[in-house]
């Protein structure tokens, strides 16, 4: 136990090094005046932003607003991507059907869309919403059916074998070998969702969110805002791979008996 908690501080001391370096160059350019003051804010002048933003309730009501742009498109991005992948995994006729479609709209940008929503939509939410659907399932669509695909053609075999269904080897043998594929098709596509989620509330700001808070604090040159929202950005992010989708993906992989959990 001391071993494995002396190796879990190493890596955390490692991955801690470029961090640490950058605040250094920080702090530098600040002390020699290598950037203007008003462009590149202290450290602690953002510090001190944040913790004003956190106690007004403003980082509360930013992010609930990108969690409302980000949680119905992203959960329908999922289970759509998940059945159309096993959908298209297993039924060469549905591969046929559906594979060119999602192929042709792959390579373009999900905003390439925008003005055509705003047109339909206007600046509002379900503006958002579309747009981050669009790109969240594009993402997640070519894991899913890999994972499918690449299910071991032996257990297909001796589920046959044994007398399954069709239906009954998709829910029983396809669909936990292609789990590890789903699982890291879930995590790209909140990456992609969570980036997306803050470019789209930029431009459409009757949506609010995070995104909107950086854009309007560029306007009023409140540079240790933007830092805010930049560190905001990746805590979010942090916080959901690290509580969230590992611990999600280790409990779904071991219930399914993909992995083995960890002897006691």
């Amino acid at each position: 136990m001391k071993f494995m908690g002396r190796i879990k501080t190493k890596e955390l001391f490692l991955g801690l090094i470029p961090f640490i370096v950058l605040l250094a160059l920080w702090i530098f350019s600040i002390q020699f005046g290598w950037m203007p003051k008003w462009f590149l804010p202290s450290p602690m002048k953002v510090w001190d932003s944040f913790v004003h933003l956190f106690s007004d309730g403003t980082v509360v009501k930013i992010l609930s607003e990108s969690m409302i742009n980000l949680v119905p498109p992203y959960f329908l991005a999922i289970l759509t991507s998940f059945i159309l992948g096993v959908l298209i995994g297993t039924s060469t006729t549905a591969k046929k059907i559906f594979f060119p479609f999602i192929a042709t709209l792959y390579p373009i940008p999900s905003l390439a869309w925008l003005p055509f929503m705003i047109i339909l939509f206007g600046f509002t939410r379900e503006t958002v919403w579309i747009l981050l659907f669009i790109s969240t399932f594009l993402k997640m669509i070519y894991n899913m059916i890999s994972g499918v695909r690449n299910v071991n053609p032996i257990w297909i075999l001796a589920a046959k074998n044994l007398g399954l269904s069709k239906f009954q080897i998709i829910i029983h043998v396809i669909i936990p070998g292609a789990l590890p594929d789903i699982m890291t098709a879930v995590r790209i596509g909140f990456g992609s969702i969570w980036r997306s989620v803050v470019a789209t509330e930029m431009l459409v700001s009757g949506a609010g969110g995070l995104g909107k808070f950086i854009w309007t604090a560029q306007w009023s040159f409140s540079f240790e805002k933007i830092f805010v929202g930049i560190f905001l950005i990746a805590v979010i992010s942090i916080l959901f791979e690290t509580f969230i989708f590992k611990r999600i993906e280790a409990k779904t992989l071991e219930k399914w008996g993909v992995v083995q959990g960890d002897e006691e």
